[in-house]
């Protein structure tokens, strides 16, 4: 029985930007004006999670509203909800946007395309858990609830995902408190040398017991099968500390939502660090190591070439969702925890925060978002649905079987200058495929990566890196080392290769000697040119790569 046969893929969408915000994926709810912030909420045109004009605390943005901008804006869940005059006004703010940003019809389209889960990225306040001096507002839950009954009515899974946790898990603002830079210190961190696990550590375990509890109590685990026990722990978290909170979560998910549930956990940003035997037992069957793979958030990638791009998936993508998790040396896959990308998108050359100062300040000068109504060319849309297919399969690692598939971050924007992050806009616009049956590798229908960077016009006039690099640090922790030598030669490497391989078997398909010594010679100068070539790539500050890669 094939892999495909024994475990249908998993082909998922984030639903980000919701239960947890980030004001890249909806900016006009972050531009507060000096009237939301008394409660006289005011919704710009166009906002994706504005109420209804029925609705009781509809006011359209006007030039005529006399709303002055809070300078500066928000950039995350805490000094969003820090901004309101009290705690009241901020709750009824963010029932309204907990309320209308997901819809019943998104549910449909993603069901009427192929996605069979959705992942929710959730609080660890969503069950109330809040003191004094934090800004969070209760809520969320009644709405996860109602997402899970419209997916249950169409036929979609729910992974749950515990998106932050107290003192922040890595800094982030996805972590629902961005801080000075990142860092896993305000979570993992203890002054009590008598104990493993810090305060926060443990606030986060009761996080992960009372959500997973509720799903149990209100009949939700036919629809909820999977539950993230914390996402993104940074890469300094304490080793030792993640794997004790990690066995402990999963202990939790499984005693409050059954030995069925799917637990998945976060790689600290390197998968190789798990490939130990770490849950490869079968008591640990149905489990994930989750990594998130982007190409915007180092200057290194931002630049590259179309094809490029497809062969950074190619090489540098490949290897890491490869690089875990196995029985033992001989690579066979673990039958315990195998692997998941719980995110990945289209976006290839704008780093988002940067390009956010620009929605944000054009907010705030003008009153529209700059880009609202971007339109994405036919060549770059082109470009787009070849590194959505590349990723797809590499992400899918189906001829290795260590992965069960992905989600794509994330299901839906507001306007247009992330555009490449909205998955129902690829979907209508074409750029991302209709996702296969669930028994259907991507790789069947599209070929290998490498088939689908050949497929790849090179056509640089597409890309339009933002912000300029040399501005930059190019050495940040998330740096992409730019070493393969398929990036580097635009995938002519492998053609290389590729050529030589048809030419051996057009020689010695011939009885002739002479055509027999003659494609010997020809090996024997193909492999000294490539010899060569290599050396010189050394001195150049690059190794080759691709040869012990099978496709």
């Amino acid at each position: 029985m094939s892999l495909e046969e024994e475990k249908p893929w998993i082909r998922g969408v984030n639903i980000g930007g919701w239960l947890v915000l980030e004001r890249f994926i909806t900016p006009y709810f972050f531009a507060l004006t000096d009237c939301d912030i008394n409660g006289d909420f005011h919704y710009y045109p166009s906002q994706i999670d504005a109420p209804p004009p029925t609705h009781p605390s509809y006011n359209l943005m006007t030039p005529q509203s006399n709303c002055q901008p809070i300078q500066p804006y928000p950039v995350d869940e805490w000094t969003l909800t820090s901004a309101f005059t009290t705690k009241e006004l901020a709750q009824k703010y963010m029932d309204i946007h907990w309320d209308y940003f997901v819809t019943r019809q998104d549910i449909v389209t993603l069901k009427k395309n192929g996605v069979t889960h959705v992942r929710v990225p959730v609080g660890h306040w969503i069950m109330g858990d809040i003191r004094d001096d934090e800004p969070w507002v209760d809520g969320g839950w009644e709405y996860f609830a109602r997402l899970s009954g419209w997916c249950r009515e169409e036929g979609i899974e729910v992974w749950g995902d515990l998106h932050t946790a107290p003192g922040s898990q890595n800094g982030f603002d996805n972590s629902g408190h961005l801080l000075d830079k990142p860092t896993c210190d305000g979570w993992d961190q203890t002054n009590d040398t008598d104990k493993i696990l810090s305060d926060n550590v443990i606030r986060t375990l009761k996080a992960v017991d009372d959500f997973t509890a509720a799903i149990a109590r209100d009949n939700l685990t036919d629809v909820v099968t999977g539950f993230g026990v914390l996402n993104e722990p940074f890469a300094d978290c304490d080793p030792t500390v993640v794997r004790k909170f990690d066995d402990l979560a999963f202990s939790i998910v499984k005693k409050n939502m059954g030995n069925d549930t799917a637990v998945y956990i976060g790689d600290l940003f390197n998968a190789t660090k798990w490939n130990n035997g770490w849950w490869t037992d079968k008591g640990h069957e149905n489990t994930f190591l989750d990594s998130h793979y982007y190409h915007v958030f180092d200057e290194n990638p931002r630049h590259l070439s179309p094809r490029q791009h497809i062969a950074l998936v190619c090489e540098h993508n490949h290897r890491d969702t490869v690089a875990c998790c196995y029985e033992n040396d001989t690579h066979t896959p673990s039958i315990g925890i195998s692997r998941i990308i719980g995110e990945w998108s289209a976006s290839f050359d704008t780093l988002v925060c940067d390009k956010l100062d620009v929605v944000m300040d054009g907010i705030a000068a003008t009153g529209k978002a700059p880009e609202f109504d971007r339109v994405i060319s036919p060549d770059r849309q082109d470009f787009l649905e070849n590194f959505v297919k590349a990723q797809m399969v590499t992400f899918e690692a189906a001829n290795v079987g260590v992965s069960r598939g992905w989600f794509y971050w994330t299901f839906k924007m507001e306007g247009g200058a992330f555009a490449e992050w909205d998955f129902i806009r690829g979907i209508n616009e074409g750029w991302i495929p209709k996702i296969p049956s669930t028994n259907v590798s991507s790789t069947s229908l599209y070929g290998t990566f490498y088939d689908i960077m050949f497929q790849t016009m090179d056509e640089v006039s597409i890309v339009h890196e933002f912000p300029d690099a040399t501005s930059l640090d190019p050495n940040n922790w998330q740096g992409i080392p730019i070493t393969d030598d398929v990036v580097i030669t635009h995938g002519e490497s492998v053609a290389r290769v590729e050529r030589f391989e048809k030419t051996e078997r057009e020689y010695t398909s011939s009885t002739s000697s002479s055509m027999v010594i003659a494609s010997v010679a020809l090996v024997i100068g193909v492999l000294l040119a490539k010899f060569l070539m290599m050396k010189r790539g050394q001195k150049k500050g690059y190794t080759k790569l691709v040869d012990s890669i099978s496709v």
